[in-house]
């Protein structure tokens, strides 16, 4: 709890050291695909299929005293992502495999800061790194068999809060100062590869 409530204060502060008087801001929405990697699940879930799906983000966006065209801008994001899979689920060792059909959907909060190279020039592309808290939530419905062979259908759920890191890789397109398109892809506790448009409120 105490490592969750710290990187809360980091990330606060990381978006509040991106945001001054001095900036023009925007908002936007990303949507992509996403996945997990077995590594990843490996750490709180003992046996599980490869799960991948897709995510949507609602962003806040900072931009310095040269607006979009700063060298570095920040990123507020609020992202959800549902994620299936079929095959065989187990969250400990100890447990019954359960084979059948499983959701893992993630709410996560991350402040980033981007790096444009380049950003005189209407399309350019930009590096990142950002971190950010996730809450997890996976469930799973299927079949067991008991010690006489007889097959009995159960489900589970469970929660997890984890730490997020984000590394993103992407060009943006810069329209008029106004509006930028953004090709992304990615590390966010998954690989991804999403687009996105922004707005930027001219002051």
């Amino acid at each position: 709890m105490k490592k969750a409530l710290f990187l809360l204060l980091v990330i606060v502060g990381s978006f509040s050291l991106i945001c001054s008087d001095n900036t023009l801001t925007g908002v936007g929405i990303r949507f992509g695909s996403f996945g997990i990697p077995n590594q990843l699940l490996d750490m709180f879930i003992y046996e599980h299929p490869k799960v991948q799906g897709s995510a949507f983000s609602f962003e806040i966006r900072s931009y310095g005293n040269k607006g979009p065209k700063s060298v570095f801008s920040g990123v507020y994001s609020f992202e959800y992502s549902k994620m299936k899979g079929e095959g065989s689920w187990r969250i400990d060792q100890t447990d019954r495999p359960l084979i059948g059909t499983g959701e893992m959907t993630q709410f996560s909060v991350t402040a980033t800061i981007l790096l444009n190279m380049f950003p005189s020039f209407p399309v350019h592309p930009y590096v990142g790194a950002g971190i950010g808290l996730s809450k997890v939530q996976i469930w799973a419905e299927g079949l067991y068999e008991d010690e006489v062979g007889t097959q009995i259908k159960d489900s589970f759920v469970t929660n997890k809060i984890i730490p997020v890191g984000h590394l993103p890789v992407g060009i943006v397109v810069n329209i008029k100062n106004q509006f930028e398109i953004r090709f992304e892809t990615g590390f966010k506790n998954g690989f991804y590869f999403s687009g996105s448009l922004t707005y930027i409120f001219i002051k």
